[in-house]
């Protein structure tokens, strides 16, 4: 009788252990979801910040020719190989705030490829708009640089910083 009480004894012990460990082990896997969770928040809210992170520098009304290249609309295949100009309103190296008079819909996918000349260099980027502004009789466009040689983008943040150097000069000497 006091094997079977000690094997009882022994089985009721480990069968609380065993207890004891599966709850732990169940608020580790509700710690690891919400862990899971905020991490997709945090991934979500660098990505953004990532979109604006990004140096930029105001220009003034710096000539920029473009030509539609593809859509994610076949709608709007007619349109293809049309070239416009605009202006830049600013520039970084992920991307630029385009003003012109096209007024195109940007619910749909609109690739481009932009031709502009910043500080005596040469630039050419493949572009997707990504926002539309309207304020008055302008129309302004976000867009972000797309298949980007990396070393394009480094030369165009060489040259985004020279700019902005050399205008912080001519404020110190004002």
């Amino acid at each position: 009788m006091e094997i079977v009480l000690t094997a009882f004894l022994m089985i009721l012990i480990l069968f609380l252990i065993h207890g004891f460990y599966v709850r732990q082990l169940r608020k580790k896997d509700d710690q690891i979801n919400a862990f899971k969770e905020s991490l997709t928040d945090l991934q979500a809210k660098l990505k953004d910040k990532e979109r604006r992170r990004a140096f930029r520098i105001k220009l003034l009304d710096q000539e920029c020719t473009f030509e539609l290249i593809d859509f994610g609309d076949k709608l709007l295949e007619p349109l293809k190989h049309r070239k416009g100009e605009g202006k830049i309103k600013n520039i970084s190296r992920t991307g630029m705030k385009l003003r012109c008079e096209f007024d195109l819909p940007v619910k749909k996918q609109i690739f481009l490829q932009l031709h502009f000349v910043l500080h005596d260099e040469e630039f050419s980027f493949k572009g997707k708009i990504v926002r539309k502004e309207e304020l008055m009789n302008d129309i302004f466009y976000g867009i972000d640089f797309i298949e980007v040689n990396p070393k394009e983008q480094q030369r165009l943040l060489w040259v985004i910083q020279k700019i902005e150097i050399e205008r912080r000069k001519e404020t110190e000497y004002q």
